[in-house]
This record gives structure tokens, sequence and C-alpha cells, in this order.
């Protein structure tokens, strides 16, 4: 917000430099940003009158013209063509400096000297955004009974320091001049100047009930107060009021829109006037409508609907509350009859209206951080006081005022003692009151350590002793209060065990080559129906996406995983091995629960292995966590190959599953003809895992070989094979390995052969063949049993 410091001093008598205010207002929670000097450069220049204007004997384009300044005459010679006898304007002297940096002095134009310049809009360092294309292409013409000789830094408030505030949502408080004025107030410890109170003895003899009334059909408006004003001339708004407009980034347009304007800045209070012969009714009602469309003032078609609350002649809309007024009730140059609306609105209802219309105004802004329902009046007088001042209106007599359920003033307790302890200083009772006075609140002492407050109605964010507690401490001065060692019990900070294994599951696949990547946890329909795979009904959809390809939280890593090899394949990266540990999301079965999210690992890789690469690598994996012989059963999702994919076990325990991707969805995704994926569920991972890993001593007595070749039928895997030799082994097999598949001569057809190595050793003592023939006879037994198979001859 924009803070013009000589408006504010108008309230409080500030007198320290502007830097030094800023600090202290900081220092006390209202955060300044900036202080900007509107003009820092412009000086020596000066209003003067144009008495005369005369040809250039020498130049077509450029005009001579007298100069009344006040104590004397001067002749400039300029190029404008907006100058006329009569006009005052700003005159740059000799020695004058322009907003530019660039220095003025006597010059020759054609043989004619001029003693100056005359001064525009941009050369004076004024906002030329704030003003219309005519001004600006112009020399400044200023209002009629502008005093002459003056300066025109304090005439335009040219020097005046602009004040940038951060307000935080809770401080709607301070949405206005009157607002950091109680501010600064608070914080010098200064008295602070009043509004002008309403004079109602100008009021007509008309009464408001002929012309009007005001009915509220929704809750959402709590209050709405109306006066009616009989328009005298519509012209531009005093000089004083213009600049006060112009320092606060709002653009002046005439006398009854800058009054609404100027009473929004000062109060906070955003006001609207309606032509009340455009209104065709005598009756304004609030409510919400089933108009689809309304035209803004901003001449743009608005689509509504029944969720927005609108300001309405009883039949069609004149108004989006607390947005943006309706094109059909604006006032024009022929309005002769305005109704002045100042109203109260939720602040949830204005919010949700500005986001769906894409429409955000000064009035929004300062509606959706909250407005004090008592302020309704008290704006509309001022506003009406205003009009009055500068001979814009005459008033009708009465005030509509809608208030159907008063606010009362909320009241705090505050325990002194209990302060001190919370805060960690030492203040008496009057301390702390004398700091809540100064902050406009009414407090009353109840007992020897316990004051009662009075919250004024504009401070809604007050509602605990914690909010007291606040207030008396920014006051105070947050650093006035002494530094101490945090107390209590210290704990030695550490990684959780989960987070621990987090850490060495990605060590180890990074130093198996892979890279981490890190995905949206947002995917889409279509990205998930690449997957040849039909849509769950767990989906999880977001109610507000970024766009199509971001509407859904995804249930798996693999969609996210193939766009990273799409990506890194059309780039022509020859090859790439990937990973990442994210959450996947879907809904929970149980009614009135949040989504279950649960944790996936994705491993994939292309161009630089084929499927068992990526398998060993999975095996490597769960054997660094105690898993070892993990099953690898045939069968998984869709989206991998029919033939070539497998889930994985774990002492009965689905891990996940592993395997090389669909044809199908390799065309969908863009990928090369040959990747591999697999994805683990990390919580099953963990809770298979053994983690506390022990060493044991290099074994003492050798090892004992066993080879054996099986026959059996070719469709029966290797890894049940290998299960049921583990199984009949007891604790002296050592390892196991698969060295030879053979198929062809001598093995009948639909047979195959499987060679292992059987390691076998004891810890205590030598093995004789009377400790391992009986083994292998288990072995050879179970599996004439399980699969028909013997052993080869």
């Amino acid at each position: 917000m924009l803070v013009s410091l000589n408006w504010l001093k108008e309230f409080v008598d500030i007198k320290m430099a502007p830097f030094d205010f800023g600090e202290a207002l900081t220092m006390s929670g209202t955060k300044v940003e900036t202080l900007t000097v509107v003009s820092e450069n412009v000086v020596n220049i000066f209003t003067g009158q144009i008495t005369k204007i005369e040809a250039h004997p020498n130049a077509d384009k450029l005009t001579v013209c007298t100069v009344d300044m006040g104590t004397d005459q001067r002749v400039i010679v300029t190029a404008a063509k907006n100058v006329f006898e009569g006009a005052i304007v700003p005159v740059a002297i000799d020695g004058a400096v322009i907003a530019n940096g660039t220095k003025i002095g006597t010059n020759d134009f054609r043989g004619l000297l001029s003693y100056g310049m005359f001064c525009s809009i941009e050369e004076l360092g004024m906002n030329t955004d704030l003003f219309s294309k005519e001004i600006m292409e112009g020399i400044l013409i200023l209002p009629e009974n502008t005093p002459l000789g003056m300066d025109a830094r304090e005439l335009l408030w040219l020097d005046d320091v602009i004040i940038d505030v951060e307000l935080t949502a809770n401080r709607s408080d301070c949405q206005s001049i009157v607002g950091i004025a109680r501010e600064a107030a608070a914080t010098l410890d200064l008295p602070m100047a009043e509004v002008p109170v309403y004079d109602a003895t100008a009021e007509s003899a008309d009464e408001i009930a002929d012309y009007l009334a005001v009915r509220i059909e929704d809750s959402a408006c709590p209050r709405y107060v109306a006066k009616m004003l009989k328009v005298k001339k519509i012209e531009d708004s005093p000089l004083w009021m213009q600049k006060k407009l112009l320092n606060s980034g709002v653009r002046p347009i005439n006398n009854i829109v800058d009054v609404t304007n100027y009473v929004m800045l000062e109060l906070g209070q955003p006001l609207h006037a309606f032509d009340y012969h455009s209104l065709k009714s005598q009756e304004i009602v609030v409510t919400t409508t089933a108009d689809k469309k309304m035209v803004t003032l901003d001449d743009k078609e608005r689509e509504i609907d029944e969720s927005m609350l609108m300001i309405t002649n009883g039949k069609a809309p004149v108004a989006i509350a607390g947005v943006m007024g309706g094109e059909n009730s604006e006032i024009t140059d022929k309005t002769s009859l305005i109704v002045l609306e100042s109203a109260n609105f939720n602040k949830g209802s204005v919010r949700l209206t500005a986001k769906q219309l894409g429409l955000r105004t000064e009035a929004s802004s300062r509606f959706e951080k909250g407005v004090d329902p008592e302020l309704a009046a008290v704006a509309a007088l001022r506003a009406t006081q205003l009009l009055l001042d500068i001979g814009a209106c005459d008033v009708i007599e009465g005030m509509i005022d809608v208030y159907p359920q008063v606010a009362a003033l909320k009241k705090v307790a505050l325990d002194v003692n209990w302060f001190n302890a919370f805060v960690g200083i030492s203040l008496t009772v009057d301390e702390v009151s004398s700091m809540l006075t100064r902050l406009f609140f009414t407090v009353n002492k109840i007992s020897d350590a316990v004051l009662e407050v009075e919250v004024p109605s504009y401070r809604m964010d007050i509602e605990l002793k914690e909010d007291l507690a606040e207030e008396v401490v920014r006051i105070f001065g947050y650093d006035r209060i002494p530094g101490t060692i945090m107390g209590g019990e210290t704990m030695v900070g550490g990684k959780t065990p989960v987070q621990k294994f987090e850490d060495s599951l990605k060590n180890i696949l990074v130093g198996q080559g892979y890279f981490e990547t890190l995905t949206s946890s947002f995917t889409s329909e279509k990205r998930l129906q690449g997957l040849n795979t039909q849509l769950p009904d767990n989906l999880i959809p977001l109610i507000n996406p970024l766009g199509e390809e971001n509407s859904i939280m995804r249930h798996t890593l693999i969609g996210h995983q193939l766009e990273v090899i799409s990506l890194n394949y059309n780039r022509k990266n020859p090859a790439g091995c990937f990973f990442e540990l994210s959450n996947t999301y879907r809904k929970n079965t149980k009614p009135g629960e949040l989504p279950v999210e649960a944790k996936k690992l994705a491993i994939s890789s292309y161009g630089s292995g084929d499927y068992f690469e990526l398998k060993g690598v999975v095996e490597l994996l769960l054997e660094h966590f105690g898993i070892y012989y993990p099953e690898f059963v045939a069968g998984g999702s869709d989206f991998l190959h029919p033939g070539r994919k497998a889930e994985i076990f774990a002492n009965g325990t689905k891990l996940g599953e592993i395997g090389e991707i669909h044809p199908m969805v390799v065309k969908h995704y863009e990928l090369p003809k040959r990747c591999y994926v697999c994805q683990l569920s990390f919580d099953e991972l963990f809770e298979c895992a053994s983690l506390d890993n022990k060493f044991t001593d290099l074994p003492k007595f050798p090892a004992s070989n066993r080879d054996l070749a099986i026959l059996l039928k070719a469709e029966i895997p290797a890894a049940a094979i290998a299960a049921i030799i583990r199984k009949n082994s007891g604790e002296i097999l050592e390892s196991i390995e698969l060295f030879d598949v053979y198929t062809g001569a001598q093995i009948p057809a639909g047979y195959k052969s499987l060679a292992y190595a059987l390691n076998f050793r004891h810890h205590e003592r030598t093995l004789t063949d009377n400790d391992i023939n009986p083994v292998i006879d288990q072995i050879l037994g179970e599996l004439k049993q399980a699969f028909d198979a013997q052993l080869r001859e």
C-alpha cells in the first residue's frame, strides 16, 4: 500500500526524518518496504500565468509567451500547442533542474531569448501512468485559482515521500491513511487528529425515503448505507485532492469519483456512486441473481453466476458487490442525482467472486482482508461532507442504514503476570495499560494484575490474550526483549531409521550409475491411459488443476519415469539409468479419511543393458538390506511386456514388479525399442529389510563343492529349483549358483538341463561325505516329488 507522508502528517505531527520514521514504523510491526521522494531532482520551478501569446517571427512552430511570475514577468519561447492566454503553468526559471537532472538556463530560439521553459508532467517527475495521453503530450495546465510564483514542489507535493507499506492479511485496519496514522501515533506516542465531522445542517428538505429503499437478502452483506445527493456540477476535483490521489497511485477522474476514491484511501471504506435515474428503480436489493452476464465500468462483459453477490435494482444487477460497478449505472456528465453506496461485504464472498471473474480492484483488495462494518456510516458522511465542501453536490436529507445484526465490541482479559511470563520481560500493570491505550484500546483494571481490554471494532484481528500480548510487545520493542539461552532438555539430533534407509538406498543406486529424478506429483488421464492399463477407481482428481496435464494425483511413478526416458532418448542421449523415490496417492476406502500416500521406488534404464542387468541391480539392492533369495514370479502389470515381466516376492510379501516395457507403451511414449523398469513398494521393502547386519568371523574350515545337473520340464522356472535346494540343505549350504542351462542333443524334447554349483561349509568342523550325501539325496527326492525332476546321467 502506498502512503503519502504529507497526507499522513495531517493526522500525526511527524517531525523526524522520513527514513527514521520508516525504521520506527517497521520496528513496531508495520513493515515499510521503500521510501521514495516523488520528484527528488526538481528545483526552481514556480507557477506563472501566461498573459500574452505571440507568434515567433522566425519559426512557424514556436510561440512567444509573456509570463507573469507574481514578482516579475519574463518571456518564454515554447513549441507547446495547449498553451493559451490566462493559463497558469509550471515555469522552470534560470538555474532550475527538471526531473531527469537537466539544468535549465536562458536559451536563444531563432534570435529570441527564452528565460526558462514550461514544464510537462514528465519534466516535473510525476507518475506518467496516472495521466491521459492528451495531458502527457502538452504542458501541465494548473487550476485557474493557483497562486502565482508558488514553488511547484510545494504546490504539487513533489517533495512528498511515498511510503510503500507491506500489510499482512490480518491487518485490514491499516488499509488507509487513518489506519497508518493510528500506527504512527502509537509508535511515536503522539496525539492523532480526528477526521472532520459531518455537518447535517446543510441538508435539503427533501427526504431520502421519498427516492429510495434498500433491502438485503443475503447475509454476505452485513450492512448497507446509502446517501443521496443532487449534482451541481461534474468537473475536475480540486488540486489539493488530486495530488493526494496521485501520490497514492490513483488517477483523478472527476469530482464525484475522486471523492469516493479519496475516502477509500483516507478511511479504508470502499464507496460507489450510482446514477440514480440509470437505476430505473426506487429500490436497491442486495442479493444473488439469475442473470448470466453484465457489463462492468471497464466496458467488459462479465460472466456471473448465482454464487456471486450483486447489487441490483430489484430486477437486474447494477454492480458486483465489493468488486466493481456496472456500466448501466455509471456517473456521466448528464448525472443529476447520485446514490452514494457505503456497504460492508463478507470477505470470503468478495474474494471468491473476484477470483472467479479474474477481476481485482482497489475495493475488492480491501474487502478481501475485511472491512469494519462500523466504518460504513462514517465513510458515507465523510464523502458527503467532501462533496459539499468542493461544491459538487447538494445533500438530500436522511440516510438509509440497513444493519440487521449490530456487532458487539469484543472484550479480552489480560493477566499482566501471565503476560510477563509469556514474553519473558517484566512490565507493570500501568505500563501495559499505557501501551494498549496508545494503540486505541479501552482498558479497565479489574484486579491488581488483570486488565479488561475493549477492542475497537476495526481491530478484527484481536481475539485472544496472546494477540494483546503481541500488541504490547511491538510497542515495547522487540529489540528491547533481553536475549536468553534456551532452557529445557536438549536432545542430540539425527535421522530416523526410515531416513537412513532412504539415504542408503539412494547411495547404492547412485553407486551403480543411476541418476535420481524428481518429477511432479500431478499427472493426467492421457498419461495413465498410455500405460496400456485401465484407469483405477481410486484416482484423486484436483479441484483446481494447473491444466489438463496436471489434473489428477499420480498413483504410480512409471508414467513419469517413461517420460524421463523419452526426453533423454529424443535428445539423442544413447543410454540412461534413472530412479525416483516419491509418494503416490490414492483415495482412502474409509469415508472421511485423508487420501493414502504410498511411497514407491521406481528404477528404469535403456540402452545400457537388458532385463537381467536391471534384475541384478535389484537383487544387489535387496541383498544389501538383508533380503536374500527373492522370488521373481512370472506376471505383472499390463504396461510390461507379457513374456518379459515378473513380480518380486520376499518371504511371501510382494515387493513390486520388474520387466521390459510393452511395445504399445513404447509407441505411445516415443521410447527406445527396449527399456526396462522396476517399481518397488518402499514400505514393504523397509518392513522386509534386516537393518541389524552383523559381521561373522572368516571361516576356519574348508568348503566342499558339489555340482548337480538336473533334468526337468522346460516350463519349470529355475528359481523354484533353487528354492527347494536351499530348503533341504539346512545350515551347511553356503552358496548356490546356476552355471549352465542346456537344451538340445541328449536332452528330450520339452525338457532342459540346469546345472548348479553347490558350496557346503560347516563353521565348526570339516564336512565329510557322510554329512553331504544325505543332503544331496534329500534334495533329489524333493525335486523328484515336486517336479518329477531327476539327476542327469
